[in-house]
């Protein structure tokens, strides 16, 4: 079983604003309705890479410093057991691979689950290009602000371990313990989770 198991990129998100959400999500199969700013995000992407025609700067880079954009791209990487879909991939000019993540959101900071799904996404880069990723960058559409998230060996190492504890919470079915954030009363999971 562990040979055929994979990660979603996603699972890395939920794992890190709480290891619970793994456990309810992928032991136990509960599904989660889709919330109307998920469905209102979708929508914004397709227009986002509509819009990105129109501009002097792609995603906070010069025009003239991209070679090419590439949407919505998916990537499995078996030897990491993990796979997604990347909202962008931007090539410049100088051969340098930066995955781009859109954020619909009013928090526009560096996240921690967010840093670790841009690494992700750097790994996955990286087993399919056979480029170094080593910078990625997060998005805010409404502000046009980009955060730029370098991203390192040590971040790539940690991650790979990440994926093994995610991986060990499914495959051993282990309840971990609750999240030390107060996010509890907008998780979706509250019903379920009994502290």
């Amino acid at each position: 079983m562990v040979a055929e198991l994979m990660i979603q990129v996603s699972d890395i998100t939920q794992y890190f604003y709480c290891p619970r959400k793994i456990y309810f999500l992928r032991v136990l199969g509960v599904s989660v309705p889709s919330k109307p700013k998920m469905e209102m995000a979708k929508e914004e992407h397709e227009k986002e890479h509509q819009r990105v025609v129109e501009r002097k700067e792609i995603y906070g880079f010069p025009r003239e410093e991209v070679k090419e954009v590439l949407h919505s791209v998916a990537i499995e990487a078996s030897e990491y057991h993990l796979y997604g879909v990347i909202d962008t991939v931007l090539i410049l000019t100088s051969g340098e691979i930066i995955p781009v993540d859109i954020k619909y959101s009013r928090f526009e900071e560096k996240k921690r689950n967010w840093t670790k799904q841009l690494v992700a996404y750097s790994l996955l880069l990286e087993s399919k290009m056979k480029v170094k990723v080593t910078r990625a960058a997060l998005f805010f559409p409404e502000s046009k602000k980009r955060i730029i998230i370098e991203i390192s060996s040590e971040d790539k190492k940690a991650l790979l371990k990440d994926i093994d504890t995610i991986m060990s919470i499914i495959i051993n079915e282990v309840l971990p313990n609750v999240s030390k954030d107060k996010k509890c009363s907008y998780c979706e999971m509250n019903r379920f989770c009994t502290l």
